[in-house]
Parts: structure tokens; C-alpha cells; sequence
């Protein structure tokens, strides 16, 4: 396929591609013959960088193509290649989740809760069995670590206790779509890391088909190069950290991202990629997004407040539907269709209310305040109780913008703030600009894309009130990850239907540039030693990729 145009400067940068390329297979080559088969692996990581940074150079032609095209061998190929890099990813990020015995299920320890909760409501209760309950937890404030320690007793921590029994903190919904039917069919426990793989794997799924379908419908110019490496480094960012820690904590965020993303991309088909005419194509839609919404609220409370962009779906979802004459029977079928919309947060919400009752006598009540962790969380109150401003503008300084200093050993780099750590997401903040605020209000997006930019701040604030600490750990960021991608790819794409073609190379080059940043940096993090993950559990792995990474 022709990449150039031919030019002389597209010479040039061919034969220099050309030239470091052939250097690479000859230092590959050489690293075979002498046995050095780690730096042999990093000449082919090194040259797939390479033909990456060759494909998008300003002067390539794939900057110019425009993914959309009538040509159907054309857009069988994509469907094709995008198809493999999906792939691709979902494999790059679920295979090392079985690497670290912490999470394996070799050596459970207290990691297995899903496991042992599919067990428990195949018993026919809700708490979970474990048959040596400490009775001093009775004689004194369980939740409190100090008396805990005092008092000598034993405990299972991240489990919630209540009135002599433990039960599981996290939500529900995972164990009853995953775990519970799996033990009924198979007589088998699913080990907690696959279930992270299943809902990273449809996380992965639904970030691409939602990008593929946004750009359809919006970015007629955007190419496929760019709408690839985004589907790509915006998947990857959603999902990463649960590569390392896949089971237990991120069990719960994973599975309350892939319910948020499936809900914006119904809702989204609904209102905005499906005409009017189409009634009950969009109220079928509309009432997929609110089942995957109210699911959210089961797997992880924190990332289903992503659901509040139902106010400005709701709002440009009537518009469309409300009807133009106003009689009474047309504003009563539209009454039903909302009715029906509504149904599954009614029906999954008072399910769930039931479900928290008959644990902890409270509805409302999802188990952290008899979590039994470091922390005393019966004493946390209400949100208004724990807010503080100080703590809140610490926080969020930390979480959005708190630098960490680079480390003198490989691999380098720990988890920063978002902003540190993805700056292809800073792109979001030119919705102020007038380019971009003109496209988002000839698509009736404004509504959309402020709460889109309110939500991860508004979910910070609710975990910095509600955990432990400064509530900014990188595993509760996942929560607005998947927000925050959204928001800077429609923000992207709006922003590339406005550069002249003249700079439409420039424009290509920068953003792919920003996704590589993303592909490179999320391996390094994850490389960390950290909480058991597999460079923590087997530390001489580090001089093995360090030896590949660095060609040394």
C-alpha cells in the first residue's frame, strides 16, 4: 500500500526507516546467534515502534484517507485489521492476569469472595461460609483495627461483618452473572481473575464498536489510522490496571466499567446515532443502556454515578420524541416508552435495595461501613458528615494534576496523576474552544459533553468523602477513566473535522504520537512491584524485561 506521496522529503524518510530497520534485523539477528534471546525480542518490539512511527509521520497518506469510504474491499480490510488489533489487546491484557499466584487462585487468601458467595447462594443464603468466626469480634467494635489488634482477634478483612456473619462487600451483580451460574453448570468455582478477563475482554469490545459508531455518524474525515490507535490507547487505559491486580478489587471496578461503557453505547445508539422514526428500534436501545446502567450500581456504586448522563440523553431524547401536535394520546405512548426505559433501573435498584435489607437491615446500605480494613468506616457518617474542603482540594490536585518522581531503577515511572499519566487526555479541555463548540452544538452534544466533563470530578469528590486516605488510588481513577476517554474522543474528533487539510498530517502525527505514549507507558506501570502483582511476587522478572526494553 502507497503510505507517501512522492516527494522528496518522503524519500528521505523512507530510506532513514529503511536504514534503521535493516539495523535493527542485523542487531536482531546477531543477539540470535550469540543466544541473547530477550534482546532479540526487543529488536521486534523496538521495530514494530519504529514502522508505527513510520506509518504516521505528517507527510503519510493514511492521515489523509478517511476511514469512511465506499469502497467495500477498502472497509472489509479494516473491519478485518480492526478486528485483529481487538483481538489483539483483549488477549495482551487478559493472558498475564493468571501470572501472580496472589490472584491465580494459588494462593487465594482472602481474593476468592466472588467464589465463595457463588458457593453461599448455591446454599441457599447470602453470607459468605467461613466456619471459624472469631466470637471476640462480638465483644467489641469489630470495625475499629485498633481494638482489633488489642483484643488479639482474628478477622477476614475486606469482608464486611454484621451481627456474626461475614458478607461480601463488593456488589452482587458479577456472582450473579458470572460466578454463581458458572459453579450450577460446571459443579466448579470460577477462579475471580477470569471473571476480571470476561468483563475486561467486553470493556475492550464495547470502547471500540462505541468509537466506530461515533465516528460513523460524526467524523466523516477522521482516518483510520487515528480511529484505530484511539479505539486502542482508550481501551487500554480503561482496563490496564486491572491486568496486574485482576482479581478482587478489580473484579468490581472492571465489571462496573464494562456495565458503563455498554450503557453509554446503547444510550448513545439510542439518542443520537438512531433517527426518531425508528420509535421502538430506540426504546429497545435506550432500555439495554438502563439495564447495563442499573447493573453498574451492583458491581461498583462509584462508577454507576456515570449514569447521570441520562439527564442530558433524557432531555435531547424528548426533544426528538415529544410530539408536534401535543394531543393526549401521543403524550401518553411517549409516557409508556419512557415507562419502559425507566423499567430495568426500577426493577434492578429494588432488587438490589432487597438485597442490602437482608444483609444489613438498610437499603441504602452497600457494606462499607462494616467493612473490616485499616480503617474505622462505621464512623465515616454520611457524605456530608465526612466532606471536607480541605481534604477535597487536596485531593483532587492529586488525583487530576499530583506528580510522582521518577525512580532511579527500571522500570522508572509509578502511577501519577491522570493528567501525568495519559496527557492525551488534557485534549478534552479545548471544549472551550470555539471550534469545538460549535460542532458540539450542531450535534446537540453541549449538554452532553459538560457532564461528561463534570463526572470525573464529581466521582472523585464521592470517593475522596467515602475512602480511606486521600480516596485517588489508581485502581478508583478506573472509575472515570472510561469517562474521561469518552469525553477526550469526542472533543478529538470534533477538533479534527475543523483543521484545514494542509495541517491534517500535523494533526495526525500529534495525536497517534499521544496514543503510543499511552501503549508504552501502561506495560512500565504495571511492571511496578506492587500489591502482589508479578513483578512484586517474582522480582528477578524486572532484569528480563529490563533486558528486552533496554536492548541491554
Amino acid at each position: 500500500m502507497k503510505l507517501f506521496k512522492g516527494s522528496a522529503k518522503s524519500k528521505v524518510i523512507a530510506a532513514l526507516f529503511i536504514t534503521v530497520e535493516a539495523l535493527l534485523v542485523l542487531l536482531g539477528i546477531f543477539f540470535v546467534l550469540t543466544s541473547r534471546y530477550y534482546q532479540a525480542l526487543g529488536c521486534l518490539l523496538w521495530g514494530a515502534i519504529l514502522y508505527y512511527l513510520f506509518c504516521i509521520n505528517p507527510l503519510s497518506l493514511l492521515h489523509h484517507q478517511p476511514f469512511l469510504t465506499t469502497d467495500e474491499r477498502k472497509t472489509k480490510r479494516e473491519n478485518i485489521i480492526t478486528t485483529a488489533v481487538c483481538t489483539l489487546l483483549i488477549l495482551a491484557c487478559i493472558l498475564p492476569m493468571g501470572a501472580a499466584p496472589a490472584y491465580n487462585g494459588e494462593f487465594p487468601q482472602h481474593r476468592n469472595q466472588y467464589e465463595l458467595l457463588a458457593r453461599s447462594m448455591k446454599n441457599g443464603h447470602i453470607y459468605i461460609e467461613y466456619d471459624d468466626v472469631d466470637p471476640i469480634l462480638e465483644q467489641i467494635n469489630p470495625y475499629d483495627p485498633v481494638q482489633r489488634l488489642e483484643a488479639g482477634a482474628s478477622y477476614y478483612s475486606d469482608n464486611a461483618y454484621y451481627k456474626g456473619h461475614y458478607y461480601m462487600y463488593f456488589g452482587v451483580v458479577p456472582v450473579i452473572l458470572l460466578y454463581l451460574p458458572y459453579l450450577i453448570i460446571t459443579g466448579q468455582d470460577l477462579t475471580t481473575y477470569h471473571g476480571t478477563q470476561v468483563f475486561a475482554a467486553f470493556a475492550i469490545i464495547g470502547i471500540f464498536l462505541l468509537f466506530r459508531q461515533l465516528a460513523k455518524k460524526y467524523f466523516p474525515t477522521m482516518s483510520f489510522i487515528m480511529l484505530l490507535s484511539l479505539s486502542t490507547a482508550f481501551a487500554t487505559i480503561c482496563v490496564y490496571f486491572s491486568v496486574g491486580t485482576p482479581a478482587l478489587y478489580c473484579t468490581a471496578t472492571t465489571s462496573g466499567v464494562c456495565m458503563v461503557v455498554w450503557s453509554f453505547y446503547f444510550f448513545i445508539r439510542a439518542v443520537y446515532l438512531t433517527s426518531a422514526e425508528k420509535r421502538w428500534k430506540r426504546v429497545i436501545l435506550a432500555s439495554l443502556g438502563s439495564l447495563f446502567g442499573a447493573l453498574a450500581f451492583g458491581c461498583r456504586p462509584t462508577a454507576a454515578l456515570a449514569n447521570l448522563i441520562i439527564i442530558p440523553l433524557f432531555i435531547e431524547y424528548l426533544r426528538t420524541e415529544l410530539p408536534d401536535s401535543g394531543s393526549k394520546k401521543k403524550i401518553m405512548q411517549l409516557a409508556g416508552r419512557i415507562c419502559i426505559i425507566a423499567m430495568p433501573y426500577v426493577i434492578v435498584g429494588l432488587l438490589l435495595m432487597l438485597y442490602n435489607y437482608c444483609r444489613f437491615e438498610d437499603p441504602f446500605e452497600f457494606g462499607q461501613a462494616y467493612q473490616l480494613t485499616a480503617f474505622d468506616q462505621s464512623q465515616y457518617g454520611n457524605f456530608f458528615e465526612n466532606f471536607s474542603t480541605v481534604r477535597t482540594v487536596n485531593g483532587l490536585l492529586y488525583n487530576f494534576i499530583g506528580f510522582t518522581p521518577i525512580i532511579g531503577e527500571f522500570p522508572y515511572v509509578y502511577y501519577n496523576s491522570v493528567f501525568v499519566n495519559f496527557p492525551i487526555l488534557l485534549i478534552g479541555f479545548a471544549v472551550f474552544s470555539e471550534s469545538a463548540r460549535k460542532k458540539a452544538n450542531e450535534y446537540k452534544m453541549r449538554s452532553f459533553l459538560m457532564v461528561l466533563f463534570i463526572l470525573p470530578i464529581l466521582i472523585t469528590v464521592m470517593q475522596i468523602a467515602w475512602a480511606p486516605g486521600n480516596g485517588s488510588a489508581e485502581r478508583y481513577r478506573m472509575d472515570i477513566y472510561c469517562i474521561m476517554t469518552l469525553f477526550a474522543f469526542l472533543v478529538i474528533g470534533f477538533l479534527g473535522e475543523t483543521i484545514p487539510n494542509a495541517k491534517r498530517g500535523i494533526w495526525g502525527t500529534v495525536i497517534c504520537l499521544l496514543c503510543l505514549e499511552v501503549m508504552m507507558i501502561c506495560p512500565l506501570f504495571l511492571l511496578f512491584p506492587d500489591d502482589y502483582n508479578y513483578t512484586d511476587w517474582y522480582p528477578e522478572a524486572l532484569s528480563v524485561w529490563r533486558r528486552i526494553i533496554m536492548l541491554h
